[in-house]
């Protein structure tokens, strides 16, 4: 079964293909992406907190492929990637978390929740005016791009423009092996939105506001400082952790309500539930399906001798259905009491937009279960992007009776 890793079947249903892996190879080699694939939940959670496996070095691996010269065409989207606080280890990591961390603890964000709420109520009365509509165009891809951008102080007629920049920086970041196309693009977005950043930097520095990227530019500590390039990464990698993270768990929430209405059934029934329904979604089905590690010693993970320089790809979608670890791991079901995940990583790289991820997608399940409890999925044939790392339906016909 392993043959048909990273085949577009895989991309459709990963998960048939992850019960293989428990089954059969719950961690090996493979040669055509030259990496260690490992499912398991035990070494996954541990693989991730191993400081002997780094993140800094996981840029030069995935962009190993490309000729020198595709390297220097595309240097730029290169080097923004390698500034991203996900891709770096101590002590950069430890200063950039730092200057972050304050803005996105469970308080800042929960502070920031009537916002949110609001957000999502008007974002409602549009998509409900109309007895069908898209649901990623008009609701999951909106409301985290909106959150972000104010969390960030980014202007209103800017959002489709920071949709745009994630979705491309995902072609690079989030794919098995970047193809020319893909790279590309992302390295034109990359420039785009440092152009735009850059200027808006200017800006902000004369007439600061109330938000996360005013605060960072007006900084008076030299070690808070950042350099204008350093500080365009840091807030493109904020761009897509606040986004691509919170469309996907939205977009798949939905569609497993869909396909299990016993359990919307007994959500609306009881709406306390909501919080472990959204951690639900977050394991049965993952935005992100994995994330990466490159060996900075020999090492031994499940009994398997890993070199210096190895890559290994924890697989969080796999992990989340280990059948070691959760009892009917293919089942959809909110009140579950082994309800842990490995969704937003673990160790220093767990991801910084957790808080505000569950309180959207919380905010906007509440409103969805009060104000439309009759929504079903008309959609025939779900698409997923081809990506090695995301997984979120591209759109999601719906109808509200």
């Amino acid at each position: 079964m392993t043959g048909a890793f990273l085949s577009k079947e895989y991309f459709d249903d990963p998960y048939m293909i992850y019960r293989d892996f428990h089954a059969n190879n719950p961690i090996f080699w493979n040669p055509d992406i030259k990496a260690w694939i490992i499912s398991s939940y035990s070494e996954v959670e541990k693989g991730l907190s191993n400081s002997n496996l780094n993140a800094g070095e996981r840029i030069s691996s995935a962009t190993s492929h490309l000729t020198l010269a595709e390297k220097e065409e595309f240097s730029k989207i290169i080097n923004t990637l390698s500034n991203w606080i996900v891709f770096q280890d101590p002590p950069k990591h430890t200063r950039l978390r730092k200057l972050v961390n304050k803005s996105f603890t469970p308080r800042s964000i929960e502070a920031f929740r009537l916002k949110i709420e609001n957000i999502v109520d008007n974002l409602l009365t549009e998509a409900l005016a109309k007895e069908e509509f898209d649901l990623v165009s008009e609701i999951s891809s909106c409301l985290p791009a909106i959150v972000i951008c104010e969390l960030l102080g980014i202007p209103e007629d800017r959002q489709a423009d920071v949709r745009r920049w994630s979705d491309k920086h995902a072609g690079f970041s989030a794919s098995a092996q970047v193809g020319y196309e893909a790279a590309k693009a992302a390295n034109d977005a990359s420039i785009e939105a440092e152009t735009y950043l850059f200027s808006l930097f200017n800006d902000l520095r004369k007439n600061p506001g109330d938000n996360l990227l005013s605060k960072l530019l007006v900084s008076d500590s030299d070690e808070e400082r950042l350099t204008d390039e350093e500080l365009a990464a840091l807030i493109i990698q904020l761009f897509f952790a606040g986004f691509e993270t919170t469309e996907g768990l939205i977009g798949n929430l939905m569609l497993a309500l869909h396909n299990n209405p016993s359990e919307k059934q007994k959500l609306i029934l009881n709406p306390e539930k909501i919080s472990s329904a959204v951690e639900e979604a977050l394991r049965y089905d993952s935005s992100i399906l994995k994330q990466s590690r490159v060996a900075s010693v020999d090492l031994e993970i499940a009994g398997q001798k890993i070199s210096k320089g190895d890559y290994c790809h924890f697989m969080i979608g796999a992990a989340n259905r280990d059948p070691l670890k959760y009892t009917n791991p293919d089942s959809f079901i909110i009140d579950r009491e082994d309800l842990n995940h490995s969704s937003f990583g673990h160790g220093i790289h767990f991801c910084i937009g957790a808080p505000l991820a569950r309180l959207e997608t919380q905010a906007l399940l509440e409103a969805l279960l009060k104000r439309a409890p009759q929504l079903r999925v008309l959609e025939q044939e779900i698409v997923y992007p081809q990506l090695f790392a995301v997984r979120k339906p591209l759109s999601l016909l719906v109808s509200i009776n």
